[in-house]
């Protein structure tokens, strides 16, 4: 093999060796830093979630604290209560009615008395649940699953010049909840979030699943409690390692705590469909790679064609020479170790052409 070959076969290993290297050390960190990306954005689409349900929530809250501030409604609750008769009773269910005809988000609305009884009612609701008591603030009264979606109940106390005078309890359709949960921008194919809340020691999903599986919601959280459980415990959070989901597919996933309700918002995407872009990446890589190794081959072949060459031609001079071939120089370009060479040759040849002429 000759020095043209060997050279050429350097450059061009030292090349690709250098780009395997180098490729390496940028898909891993390319890799890492777009799992940081995803998981930033995540947490930051969490943090979106988390607002938007606060606004739902607080919108229920001011419609019941609206709705109480009528001096209608609390002057009619008061005459009922004093004088439990038909006419104040009609007055106030006439009252009522125009409020549910007004705000239709309201499924049922319930005026009792300060012993917590039913004293009149407007709509109906598949929601029940024991007494609770009556507080001047807005109360909340609980979350709960129907045939006809999700509905929340508040409460509150009714003031009439300063002085609690009954309660009021309204159980809202809270479909705009499932609006918020049901918009998957952000998340892929396989993302989605869940709004969870404690439920006799399991923890239940309050919104319909973008996935459809066997058994019911309090079944499916409950295999997973302890995990889920987590939400409650923190304001938020961003687990950095995979967990198993409902269907045991691996996924991110972002928490978030909703303090009023006493909510858990968790946003969570499948490490696969996160994976596939890392993929895209590494493929984009490869392609780069297979380009970069073509022009190291042919950059190579040539580098050690151009670097090969002078070398190439002293020793196709001095073989000419140990042919007996006469009046033999080098070419001498530039001033590096060949062109030394070159020069040392051709006073060689010309001392040695002195001497044989001297002889002669």
């Amino acid at each position: 093999m000759d020095i043209r070959t060997r050279l050429t076969l350097i450059l061009v290993a030292v090349s690709l060796i250098s780009m395997a290297l180098l490729g390496s050390f940028a898909y891993i960190t390319s890799a890492g830093l777009l799992q940081e990306i995803s998981l930033r954005q995540l947490d930051a689409l969490a943090e979106s979630k988390k607002r938007d349900l606060n606004k739902v929530y607080e919108s229920l809250e001011d419609k019941l604290s609206l709705v109480r501030s009528r001096e209608s409604l609390r002057t009619s609750i008061r005459d009922l209560v004093v004088s439990e008769s038909v006419e104040d009773h009609q007055a106030l269910e006439t009252i009522i009615q125009g409020i549910r005809v007004a705000l239709p988000k309201i499924d049922q609305l319930i005026i009792s008395n300060l012993d917590g009884k039913e004293i009149a009612s407007a709509g109906r609701s598949k929601v029940s649940h024991p007494p609770v008591s009556i507080d001047k603030e807005v109360r909340y009264v609980g979350a709960y699953l129907t045939e006809d979606g999700l509905r929340v109940a508040l409460n509150s106390g009714v003031e009439l010049d300063g002085t609690l005078v009954g309660g009021i309890e309204i159980i809202f359709d809270a479909s705009d909840v499932i609006d918020v949960t049901s918009d998957y921008t952000g998340l892929g194919d396989s993302g989605e979030a869940l709004v969870v809340m404690r439920d006799v020691g399991m923890v239940q999903v309050l919104n319909p699943l973008r996935f459809a599986v066997q058994g019911s919601a309090q079944q499916i959280m409950g295999s997973t409690s302890d995990d889920m459980s987590r939400v409650f415990e923190s304001p938020g959070s961003l687990s950095e390692e995979s967990r198993e989901d409902y269907r045991g597919e691996e996924v991110w996933l972002a928490t978030r705590f909703l303090r009023k309700p006493g909510w858990g918002l968790v946003v969570k995407i499948d490490v696969g469909e996160e994976q596939q872009r890392a993929d895209v990446l590494k493929e984009a890589l490869f392609d780069i790679a297979i380009a970069l190794s073509a022009f190291a081959i042919v950059g190579g072949a040539l580098l050690g064609f151009y670097f090969a060459r002078p070398i190439h031609e002293l020793a196709e001079v001095v073989e000419r020479m140990r042919r007996g071939e006469k009046d033999l120089r080098a070419e001498v370009k530039g001033d590096d170790e060949i062109a030394y060479l070159s020069e040392s040759l051709n006073q060689f040849l010309d001392h040695l052409e002195d001497e044989q002429g001297g002889n002669a």
